[in-house]
């Protein structure tokens, strides 16, 4: 029993001093989002990030993420239309006030260079696997951690199928991890 426990403690030594956990900073944070609509691109942000991430200097296999961001946050420079994207048709917000991102796998690949994390993204209850690359650059405070993706928004019940407006919505992001 005594080496299980000093096993243990020497395992939690090791993630203390090679990864930190980290909370992400919604102030010096940005999450935009590009969607086509009427052919032209309509940018928007989210904010009200928190939550989790773990981020290892060393070696970004280790790295995890356990991040919400404010589905009413949700702004356009169009009032009219953040007052649409927040009822049902749309982020139905007052039902599903968050959207969350779960890391289930960091791996680095070969071929770019890059490391990329596979995880779950869920959006109005509705949870789907996404992947994609990200860096990490330390900064005097903590790590910036910068990534885009692409997803479909009707699988995720957002909106409706439309000719006006497409499916297909690019999300960057580029985060400031602190203690």
């Amino acid at each position: 029993m005594k080496g299980i426990i000093l096993l243990i403690s020497c395992f939690m030594v090791f993630i203390q001093v090679n990864a930190q956990i980290l909370h992400p900073d919604d102030e010096a944070s940005n999450i935009h989002f590009t969607i086509k609509n009427f052919g032209i691109n309509t940018v928007g942000t989210l904010k009200g990030l928190q939550g989790e991430m773990i981020v290892n200097a060393q070696d970004c296999t280790k790295d995890y993420f356990n991040v919400t961001v404010e589905a009413a946050t949700v702004n356009t420079g169009i009032t009219a239309r953040d007052h649409h994207l927040r009822s049902s048709d749309y982020f139905d917000v007052k039902k599903f006030p968050k959207l969350q991102f779960t890391s289930t796998n960091i791996y680095n690949n070969t071929a770019d260079g890059m490391c990329w994390v596979t995880g779950k993204l869920v959006i109005k209850g509705i949870s789907k696997t996404i992947n994609f690359p990200f860096k990490v650059e330390p900064t005097s405070i903590g790590y910036r951690l910068q990534g885009q993706f692409t997803v479909n928004r009707l699988d995720f019940g957002v909106g409706s199928s439309s000719w006006v407006l497409a499916n297909t919505v690019l999300v960057q992001l580029n985060v400031l991890a602190v203690k």
